[in-house]
């Protein structure tokens, strides 16, 4: 019973696949045109241009290493305006407890803090520092 409607349906596809194909013909031969010649355009001219930009070598460092005590060092907390500020200002007063007590912190915020002209003779020579980036 299955079979015969399995066969029913398969003719019909097949009666209407046939009749499609017929007609796709038919309509090629009524509609065989000769196609128009298109005028001939001028196509413009680009030139591609490589924006990769020439690199001049860098010279590469290694990391500095750890620092093997905080004895007697300048440590430079720097907020680069990047909405860290409280955060990073807090940071200073936590950490100062657990460093020695000869272990100057120094904290700079653009936003907030202006150079002094000891920070500005201390923070080139520092010898650490934390720094907060933003965005």
């Amino acid at each position: 019973m299955i079979a015969k409607r399995v066969v029913e349906v398969l003719t019909v596809v097949a009666l209407l696949l046939s009749s499609a194909i017929q007609g796709h013909t038919a309509a090629q031969g009524k509609a065989a045109v000769e196609p128009k010649a298109k005028k001939a355009v001028s196509q413009p001219t680009f030139t591609v241009l490589n924006p990769e930009a020439p690199l001049p070598e860098i010279d590469t460092k290694a990391l500095s290493p750890r620092l093997a005590s905080f004895a007697g060092k300048t440590i430079i907390i720097y907020d680069n305006h990047g909405g860290y500020e409280k955060p990073m200002s807090g940071l200073a007063a936590q950490i100062k407890p657990l460093l020695p007590a000869d272990t100057k912190i120094i904290y700079y915020s653009p936003t907030t803090t202006t150079w002094t002209p000891d920070d500005q003779k201390v923070i080139p020579k520092a010898d650490a520092a934390i720094v907060g980036h933003g965005y």
